[in-house]
């Protein structure tokens, strides 16, 4: 569950904003609050948190100034700025720090939805990726291979990374091709090794992915449907309902019903 410190001035707002994350999408839970800058900064003193949400215009120390003490004493540490002033010069600011999303008020759920899935998937992969460098040198007579167990090492490593891909686009428009560029591949050639590897058609697998997406959303979130259809790359709430129900057994509602 991704752990969040919540920057936000405004008490009502952040209650609100806390309920939203937690009640509503789900998967995230708030481990700490500050009203600005300072605070957050004391709080993590003593305290750990995967990412950091935060308002720009506070007192004491704004939005900017919380970023870039962040980069200076934990550089990794995702921050996700929300701000209600459209301005420029925020937005540059905010990427000079190398902010991890920017988003406007009032919020958008859906786009919320998307920040918390993303840095989620990127928070997992630094994990596995953390566990296969110790496994390296803890054994490192494994980088002694013969070239035909490289060749199938490389290839499980490119099946991973359409895999990556596909997890982390999930709500947009994900082509053969696209993927096939990704990985510097040959669209046919891809297509055949995925099925070799995994046994599914690549098709088939985005489509699984998206129904287990969205079953997930369904049983762990209060989100209509039309927001989840969006969320699992159905810009057509009507067709997604009919892949739901036809992959599924039951239409989305329904589903969500039998989870209660």
């Amino acid at each position: 569950m991704l752990q969040i410190l919540l920057v936000e001035d405004e008490i009502n707002l952040r209650s609100r904003f806390s309920k939203l994350l937690e009640d509503v999408i789900g998967g995230c839970k708030v481990v700490g609050e500050a009203s600005n800058g300072l605070e957050a900064l004391e709080w993590l003193k003593t305290n750990v948190t995967d990412i950091v949400i935060t308002d720009i215009r506070m007192k004491d120390m704004n939005g900017i100034e919380l970023m870039k003490r962040l980069k200076e004493q934990s550089p990794s540490m995702p921050v996700v700025i929300i701000s209600g002033y459209n301005d420029f010069i925020y937005v540059r600011e905010a990427l000079r720090y190398e902010v991890a999303d920017y988003l406007l008020k009032p919020l958008d759920r859906v786009e919320l939805t998307q920040v918390i899935q993303k840095l989620t998937n990127k928070l997992k992969g630094n994990q596995t990726l953390t566990i296969e460098r110790r496994s390296v040198v803890e054994n490192p007579a494994s980088n002694a291979a013969s070239p035909a167990a490289a060749d199938e090492v490389k290839e499980r490593q490119i099946i991973r990374k359409i895999k990556e891909i596909i997890a982390l686009r999930l709500e947009q428009d994900i082509s053969l091709q696209y993927i096939a560029d990704q990985v510097n591949l040959n669209h046919r050639y891809l297509s055949v090794l995925f099925k070799t590897e995994t046994g599914v058609n690549l098709s088939d697998y985005v489509t699984q992915c998206r129904m287990e997406k969205a079953k997930g959303l369904l049983k762990h979130t209060q989100l209509k449907i039309q927001d989840i259809s969006r969320l699992a790359g159905y810009p057509n709430t009507k067709y997604f309902m009919s892949v739901f129900k036809q992959v599924v057994g039951f239409t989305p509602t329904e589903y969500r019903d039998h989870q209660q």
